[in-house]
C-alpha cells in the first residue's frame, strides 16, 4: 500500500474544497454547460470523499496535526446548511 502523508492529504482537501468553491462561482455562468458542470462537480466531490476517508484513517491512527473537523468548511463540514 502507499505511504500517505497527512500533510499532502489536508493541502489536497483544502485545494479540492476551493476548485469546488470556484467552479459553483463559475457554473453560473451562461456560457458554462450543464452536464459539463455537473460532471466536474461530480468528480471533485467524489475525489474530495475519498481524501476524507483516507484523513480519517490517518487520524484515527494518530498521524495528523490538524483534525479534520478544522480543515472542512462549510458545506463540507457536515452542517446542517448544506
Amino acid at each position: 500500500m502507499l505511504a500517505l502523508d497527512a500533510r499532502s492529504l489536508s493541502v489536497c482537501i483544502q485545494a479540492l474544497q476551493t476548485a469546488i468553491k470556484y467552479n459553483d462561482f463559475l457554473s453560473q455562468s451562461a456560457t458554462v454547460d450543464a452536464d459539463d458542470y455537473e460532471e466536474s462537480s461530480y468528480m471533485f466531490e467524489l475525489e474530495l470523499a475519498k481524501l476524507i476517508d483516507l484523513y480519517q484513517q490517518e487520524e484515527a491512527a494518530g498521524n495528523v496535526n490538524i483534525p479534520l473537523a478544522e480543515l472542512l468548511k462549510p458545506p463540507f463540514d457536515g452542517s446542517s446548511g448544506s
